[in-house]
């Protein structure tokens, strides 16, 4: 009866260890790190869940969206293989950030994204990032 009992447990266990477990993010540079591995693994449809619903934010992420979905196979091949560097995370305040990046496919180029928090969930505001107030 114990083997019994050990096997069933290894076993729960081995289910419970192979899992999908994704983590969900929560702060700031979380959901930022999140967004931008998504561009970078050319998801789109992962990378928009984290944008401020706004039209102004969707025509961006839109007009981005075409814009990197252009790019040869071989440089998208070079962007999925890049890792996300961080070069600077600047809170405002307690709903506002600001998060400079660059990637290591492209290291000299550094971006910027606005980080909002709205109803507890933090969001990348576009506006900002495309409209050169940054």
């Amino acid at each position: 009866m114990n083997i019994r009992i050990c096997f069933s447990f290894i076993l729960m266990l081995l289910f419970t260890a192979c899992g999908d477990k994704k983590t969900v993010p929560n702060t700031d540079i979380e959901v930022a790190q999140a967004f931008i591995q998504s561009i970078l693994d050319n998801k789109f449809e992962d990378a928009e869940k984290f944008v401020l619903k706004e039209e102004t934010n969707e025509e961006y992420f839109k007009l981005f969206k075409t814009e990197y979905k252009s790019k040869n196979k071989e440089e998208l091949e070079n962007y999925r293989n890049a890792d996300i560097i961080i070069n600077e995370i600047a809170p405002m305040n307690d709903s506002v950030s600001i998060i400079n990046y660059s990637n290591s496919y492209i290291r000299d180029k550094s971006n910027k994204l606005k980080m909002v928090r709205v109803d507890g969930k933090w969001l990348v505001d576009l506006k900002y990032t495309f409209s050169g107030n940054m």
